[in-house]
């Protein structure tokens, strides 16, 4: 069976088309560019362009190189940017999985007579009934599957995760009994195409609207400071807003209609539930009320709560109050199994 291996140049990938290899499979290596064209990101594409290759070659694998950064502007920075200046805190790897790694990638691998379309995602694949899920990889640590969360049924049929039963520290053992110059080579932490992890800078810089000034208020309504712009904050942040108070202040709101930062303590963050604005089912189709384990962070330890479906969207009711939740999030339900059931972008929180 011909596979499509997407090599980035790191150790997981790299790795993943070792063991596809191993297993009898037909490989392939596919390496994207997705940043944007300048001076700085061509050094670091060529960089790991240069050792995706390198493997390839070590493999004696064919390889291919695809130009995406067009359609990751349109489809993931664009996005991305939009949802910050309107109160809102996205998740671009999420969005960039559905739309760019296995869609438009997952794409050109079958255009290259590939069936099966293969990453280094720490997740695993099952079957339940006649549909497919994603779960958690066996390694809590390095699990992955909250990302992959809005993959379709088309898209989890054809792809493969060779390193979700596996923990990273054989993933290292692998590559360097394999001779991988590569196995001690760190994990990258920030997202791609935020130099420095600058948010607001880089959100000043490409957005299509520049964020406006306005008031810092309470609860009320009392104006208690001015803020430079609501994309620089995000709920439950404490520090950068200039405010003195007897106690510390957090937002706990972001009213973009408004253009208004709402401040307050620290229990006015707590919130009892959560509505969605879309759904999407992946284990199956959520209508009743059921149990499940949710997460709205990809660190985030996962919280108890119940999720009902209407079909196009979720209500979810938690079972303690939670803080943290911002409209724009993603909410992925798991069930006991680690498989995940659904998931839909928040629209509400419904304080406590």
């Amino acid at each position: 069976m011909k596979v499509a291996v997407a090599m980035s140049g790191g150790i997981d990938s790299s790795v993943a088309a070792i063991l596809l290899k191993d297993q009898g499979y037909t490989v392939t290596g596919i390496t994207a560019r997705f940043l944007p064209h300048t001076e700085e990101n061509d050094i670091i594409f060529n960089k790991h362009l240069h050792d995706a290759a390198g493997i390839a070659a070590a493999l004696s694998i064919p390889h291919h190189v695809y130009d995406f950064s067009d359609d990751f502007k349109k489809l993931v920075i664009d996005p991305f940017c939009n949802e910050y200046i309107h109160g809102r805190t996205p998740n671009p790897c999420i969005l960039c999985n559905h739309t760019i790694k296995f869609g438009l990638l997952l794409d050109a691998a079958e255009k290259i007579g590939c069936t099966m379309f293969a990453t280094g995602h720490y997740a695993l694949i099952k079957k339940f009934h006649d549909r497919y899920c994603i779960s958690m990889g066996d390694d809590a640590s390095r699990d992955q599957s909250y990302f992959l969360c809005r993959l379709t049924q088309q898209q989890i049929r054809k792809v493969l995760f060779p390193l979700g039963g596996l923990p990273k520290t054989r993933i290292r053992e692998i590559a360097c009994k394999r001779g991988v110059e590569i196995h001690n080579k760190p994990d990258s932490q920030e997202i791609c195409f935020i130099p420095g992890d600058d948010y607001i800078s880089f959100i000043e810089k490409n957005a299509s609207e520049k964020p406006g000034p306005g008031n810092i208020t309470d609860s009320t309504g009392k104006v208690l400071a001015k803020h430079a712009g609501i994309h620089r904050f995000t709920i439950g942040q404490r520090r950068g807003m200039g405010i003195s108070a007897p106690e510390p202040l957090y937002v706990t709101g972001i009213d973009a209609a408004e253009n208004r930062i709402i401040a307050g303590p620290r229990h006015e963050l707590y919130v009892s539930g959560l509505e969605t604005g879309d759904a999407d089912n992946m284990k199956y189709v959520i209508t009743d009320p059921v149990s499940a384990l949710i997460k709205t962070r990809s660190t985030q330890k996962p919280f108890r709560g119940t999720v009902t479906g209407t079909g196009h969207s979720f209500k979810v009711v938690f079972d303690e109050p939670q803080t943290g939740i911002s409209p724009g999030q993603t909410a992925v339900f798991y069930d006991a199994e680690g498989d995940i059931m659904g998931c839909g972008t928040i629209d509400l929180s419904i304080k406590a």
